[in-house]
C-alpha cells in the first residue's frame, strides 16, 4: 500500500543523494512519492532528483532546516511522511519499522532515537554527542518529553496531526520545537531505537556551537511561553 511520502531536505548533496535514492527503491511498495526540498544547491543535486522522478521544492534564501521539513509535509499527497537527510545518515532500513509502528499503534508520531538500548550514532562527534545528551535531559526535565533523543529529526508523522501544530522555528531550533509541541498538545507518540550511520558524503551542515546556541534559545523561549 503506497501511503507514504519520503521528504529529504538537501543542500549540495549530489553524491550522497544518488546513493540514498537508489537504496530507497527497495521500499517502493509503501512509498507513494519522494519530495526533495532543496536549499539552493549549486551542484547537481536537483539533476539527480529529476533523474529519479522526485518532486522538488525550492526554498527561498531565508529558508532553514525546519522550514524544509514543514514545506515537505505540507506538500505531501499521502497520509504519512518520513524525514530523511540528503547526506544519508538517516538509514532508510528503518522505513518499514517506523511505518509499522505508527500504523499498528495508531499513533500521531514515531521518533527514531540514537541513544538508549540498542541505539547508537556513528556520525556523532564528541561535542555533538554531549550537546545532544544535555538537550535531551533538559527536554525530559523541563518539558516532560518521553524520549531518549529529542534532536534527531528522523521521524514519521500523520500529516494531519503535523499540520495541527503551529511550528514557527525555521532553523535547527525546529529539532526541539517539534517534540516539545507534540508533548504539550498531547499527541500520541513513541520512539524506536536506531543506529545513525556516518554520512555518505557532503559537508557537515550542523555548526556545533552556533546551532547549539540557537537550540538553547529556542528551548528557553518555548519554556517561557508555556
Amino acid at each position: 500500500m503506497t501511503n507514504l511520502t519520503i521528504i529529504i531536505p538537501t543542500k549540495n548533496e549530489e553524491e550522497s543523494l544518488k546513493i540514498l535514492l537508489n537504496e530507497i527503491k527497495e521500499y517502493d511498495n509503501v512509498i507513494g512519492e519522494i519530495i526533495i526540498v532543496d536549499a539552493n544547491s549549486t551542484d547537481n543535486t536537483l539533476v539527480v532528483a529529476k533523474n529519479e522522478n522526485c518532486r522538488t521544492i525550492l526554498q527561498n534564501e531565508n529558508g532553514g532546516y525546519g522550514d524544509a521539513i514543514v514545506r515537505g509535509v505540507y506538500a505531501s499527497n499521502y497520509k504519512y511522511s518520513i524525514i530523511l537527510d540528503g547526506d544519508g545518515s538517516k538509514n532508510p532500513v528503518y522505513i518499514n519499522k517506523l511505518l509499522e509502528t505508527i500504523i499498528s499503534k495508531d499513533l500521531d508520531f514515531v521518533f527514531a532515537e540514537r541513544y538508549g538500548g540498542n541505539a547508537n550514532s556513528l556520525d556523532d562527534t564528541f561535542l555533538t554527542h554531549i550537546g545532544n545528551r544535555i538537550f535531551t535531559i533538559m527536554g525530559k526535565i523541563f518539558f516532560k518529553i518521553k524520549m531518549n533523543d529529542i534532536l534527531h529529526t528522523f521521524f514519521i508523522c500523520k500529516n494531519t496531526s503535523f499540520k495541527k501544530i503551529d511550528l514557527n522555528i525555521i532553523d535547527f531550533g525546529f529539532c526541539v520545537e517539534l517534540p516539545i509541541k507534540v508533548e504539550r498538545q498531547k499527541f500520541l507518540y513513541s520512539s524506536i531505537p536506531t543506529v545513525e550511520r556516518k554520512r555518505i558524503a557532503g559537508e557537515v551542515k550542523v555548526r556545533s556551537f552556533i546551532d547549539g546556541y540557537k537550540i538553547l534559545i529556542s528551548m528557553i523561549k518555548l519554556f517561557t511561553k508555556f
